[in-house]
C-alpha cells in the first residue's frame, strides 16, 4: 500500500507524470482528503479562477480504501469551488475509489484543459485520455454503463451528466447509479476541463500490510457494528431512518425554507412506507453495513434516497408523495446535480415568489409555491439544461443573489456562499449551529455533525469524550465549541483514510476511537502511528483548510449562520409552547466560536496561530 503514488496529468500537452508520496508527506496527511487539501493548497492561488485551465481537479481516495470488510470505499474530490468561489471539496463512496486504488494510482491530479470531451482511462499500464463526444449529453448513468460495458466487471467510472456539460455551478459527479460526489460543484469543474468521465482497470486487490492481526480487527469491528442498535435502522431502512428520529420524533427537520420546523406531510414519506419501494439491499465496496437500498417508482428504478434528499425535497419543498420525490432522486443522479443545492435554491426561488419579490416576467411564466411537484420538477429541468429561470439559479447561490438583488440574500439559508446541507433547523441545537458555520466548504454537516448531542450522554461521560466541560443539554452553549473542534477533527481522519462517517454518526462512543485508528492504520499499512499523532492529523488538515479559506478572504464574520436562524420560526402553527420563542442567542453563538478558535490555535478573528502553523509542521 506504500508508497502512495500521484500521477499528473495535463490535459493541454497529455503530458503524464507520476511521483512517490515520502512517508512523512502521508503521516502528517495519511491520504484522500488530507493530501487533496496539501496538494490543493500548494497548487493554486487566490487569482485562481476556479473554471481556469490553471485550477486543480484531484481524485483522491483514502489511505485504507480498497481494504475489504471495514466500509473503506471513500474517495475525495477536490478543487477550488465553480459554486462558492472557495475551498472546493466532495466526498464519494461506492466502488470507484476502491478500483482505482487497484491500478497503483492514489492521486490523479488533472490541469488544464482538453480541446473536445474526453475521458481518462487509467489502469496498471498507465494513463490515457480518449474521444468522448460520443457520450457527450449522455446521462450519468447511461456513461458509466456504456464504459463498464467497453472495458469490463474489473473497472469502475465516475462521470458528469448534462449539468455538469452545461457548467452548472453545483452540478456533481456520479459513480454507478447515486453515488455522488455532489457538494461544491466538481462535477462543474470536471466539465469546465471537457473530462466527461474518469474510467479505471484495477485488477489487483489491495492486501493489508499484517493480513493476520487485520483480519482479527476487522471480525471484532463487524462483531461490535452488529450490536450497535442505530446500525441495525442504517441496514433496514438506509439513511432515511434519521427522517423518523430528527423530524418525527425530536420535530428539528426544518420546512418551508426554514420559515417552519413542522411539516404536516412527514407521515406521507415516512421511511416505513418509503420501505414499501424497496426491491433489495446494496452497498458501497465491500461494506459490512449496506445500507443502500435499490427501489421501484412506477417505470423508475435506483437507489436511494438518502436522508438529505428525502427531507430536502419533502419538507423543504412542501412534497408529500413519496413516487414524486424518488423520481427526483433518480432525475438529478441522471442529470449529475447537488440534490442539497438544487432543493435550496428552489425553496428560495419559492419564498421569493411569495414575498412578491420575483414575479412570474422574471420566472418566464413559471408560478412558484410551496409543494407544487409539477413547477419543481419542471425548475429542475431549466437549471440542467441552462433554460429560462433555470439558468438564473444554475448560476449557483453567491451569483444568483447578486442577479436578483441583495435583499433576496437575507432568506437564504447558506454559509460561505454554499447552501446548507443539512435539512435540520439550526435554532434546535447550537452545536448543530455551530458545526454548520465553520465548516470548511461553506454551510455543510459532514464536516461535523455532533450526532451524540442527541444522546442524553451525563456531563462526565462527554467530558470523558471531548477532555473538557460539555453541558448535557443540546440546547445549551456551554462547551459546544469543544464538541464542534473535536467532531472536525475525528471526521477530517475517516476523510483521510477513506472511511464512511456514516458508520461513525451511528456508533455509540469507544467503538472507532483514536487507538483503533492506531492499529488499523498499523496493520493495514505498517505505519506506526500513535492515537496522539493521529489527531494531530485531523487538527493539522482541517487548519490547512483554514489557511485556504484565509487566503481567500475568509473571516470571522463567515462563520455565523444566517440571520434568520436568530429569530423565532415564523410560522408558529403546532408548535410546542417551548419552539414558539426559539432562537439562537448571539452572545452564546460568539461564545462558542471563540471556545472553538481557542481548541484550534487561531485567533479570535479566525486566523490560524502562527505558532499553530509552527507546530503542525504547515510553515
Amino acid at each position: 500500500m506504500l508508497p502512495q503514488r500521484i500521477a499528473y496529468l495535463d490535459l493541454d500537452t497529455r503530458k503524464v507524470e507520476i511521483k512517490d508520496i515520502s512517508e512523512d508527506i502521508t503521516r502528517k496527511f495519511l491520504g484522500g482528503r488530507g493530501i487533496n487539501m496539501y496538494l490543493l493548497y500548494g497548487h493554486t492561488k487566490p487569482e485562481t479562477h476556479p473554471l481556469s485551465p490553471e485550477n486543480l481537479l484531484i481524485v483522491g481516495p483514502g489511505l485504507l480504501t480498497g481494504l475489504e470488510g471495514i466500509g473503506a470505499s471513500r474517495c475525495n474530490i477536490s478543487g477550488k469551488s465553480p459554486e462558492t468561489g472557495l475551498l472546493g471539496d466532495s466526498n464519494m463512496g461506492g466502488h470507484f475509489g476502491a478500483f482505482m486504488k487497484r491500478t497503483g494510482i492514489d492521486f490523479l491530479v488533472i490541469i488544464g484543459t482538453a480541446q473536445k470531451p474526453v475521458y481518462i482511462h487509467l489502469d496498471g499500464e498507465g494513463i490515457n485520455v480518449e474521444d468522448a463526444q460520443d457520450l457527450w449529453g449522455k446521462s450519468t448513468i447511461e456513461t458509466n454503463t456504456v464504459l463498464i460495458s467497453r472495458y469490463g466487471p474489473s473497472s469502475q467510472s465516475i462521470s458528469i451528466g448534462v449539468a455538469g456539460e452545461n457548467l452548472v455551478r453545483f452540478a456533481c459527479i456520479i459513480n454507478r447509479r447515486k453515488n455522488a460526489a455532489a457538494r461544491t460543484g466538481m462535477g462543474c469543474l470536471m466539465g469546465a476541463k471537457k473530462v466527461k468521465a474518469i474510467v479505471v482497470n484495477g485488477r489487483k486487490p489491495i492486501k493489508p500490510k499484517d493480513e493476520g492481526r487485520f483480519g482479527i480487527l476487522r471480525k471484532e469491528l463487524q462483531q461490535s457494528l452488529n450490536e450497535e442498535p442505530l446500525v441495525k435502522l442504517l441496514r433496514e431502512f438506509g439513511s432515511p431512518f434519521l427522517f423518523m428520529l430528527i423530524n418525527q420524533r425530536i420535530g428539528m427537520g426544518r420546512a418551508y425554507n426554514g420559515l417552519s420546523s413542522k411539516f404536516s406531510g412527514n407521515r406521507n414519506i415516512s421511511p416505513r412506507l418509503l420501505k414499501e419501494y424497496y426491491q433489495g439491499r446494496a452497498g458501497c465496496f465491500s461494506c459490512p453495513v449496506a445500507c443502500h437500498h435499490e427501489y421501484r417508482a412506477g417505470e423508475v428504478e435506483n437507489e436511494g434516497p438518502e436522508y438529505t434528499i428525502l427531507s430536502s425535497f419533502g419538507p423543504v419543498l412542501g412534497i408529500r408523495r413519496l413516487d414524486t420525490i424518488l423520481h427526483i432522486n433518480d432525475l438529478i443522479n441522471r442529470y449529475g446535480i447537488d440534490g442539497s443545492s438544487t432543493a435550496n435554491l428552489i425553496a428560495w426561488a419559492i419564498e421569493l415568489f411569495n414575498r412578491g419579490l420575483i414575479n412570474e416576467n422574471m420566472t418566464n411564466g413559471l408560478k412558484l409555491d410551496w409543494g407544487d411537484e409539477e413547477a419543481i420538477i419542471e425548475l429542475i429541468h431549466q437549471i440542467a439544461h441552462r433554460q429560462g429561470f433555470g439558468n438564473v439559479l444554475a448560476n449557483g447561490a453567491k451569483e444568483a443573489v447578486r442577479q436578483l438583488g441583495e435583499e433576496t440574500g437575507k432568506y437564504f439559508l447558506w454559509g460561505k456562499y454554499l447552501p446548507q446541507s443539512d435539512p435540520v433547523d439550526l435554532r434546535y441545537f447550537p452545536a448543530y449551529a455551530l458545526g454548520n458555520s465553520v465548516a470548511s466548504r461553506g454551510s455543510d454537516h459532514l464536516r461535523s455533525r455532533p450526532t451524540w448531542e442527541a444522546a442524553g450522554f451525563s456531563e462526565e461521560a462527554l467530558k470523558a469524550i471531548y477532555g473538557g466541560r460539555v453541558s448535557a443539554n443540546p440546547r445549551r452553549y456551554e462547551g459546544k465549541g469543544r464538541v464542534i473542534w473535536w467532531w472536525e477533527t475525528y471526521l477530517s481522519l475517516f476523510d483521510a483514510l477513506g472511511l464512511c462517517k456514516l458508520i461513525a454518526f451511528h456508533c455509540r462512543p469507544g467503538l472507532l476511537d483514536f487507538e483503533f485508528f492506531s492499529e488499523l492504520i498499523r496493520y493495514a499499512t505498517g505505519l506506526d502511528l500513535t492515537p496522539e499523532e493521529i489527531f494531530a492529523v485531523g487538527e493539522r488538515v482541517v487548519t490547512l483548510e483554514r489557511m485556504f479559506l484565509v487566503r481567500e478572504g475568509v473571516k470571522r464574520e463567515d462563520d455565523f449562520p444566517p440571520q434568520r436562524y436568530f429569530e423565532p420560526l415564523a410560522w408558529q402553527d403546532d408548535l410546542k409552547p417551548a419552539e414558539k420563542d426559539l432562537k439562537l442567542d448571539r452572545a452564546g453563538f460568539e461564545r462558542m466560536l471563540d471556545e472553538y478558535y481557542d481548541l484550534r490555535g487561531w485567533n479570535r478573528k479566525g486566523r490560524p496561530l502562527e505558532e499553530t502553523i509552527k507546530h503542525l509542521g504547515l510553515s
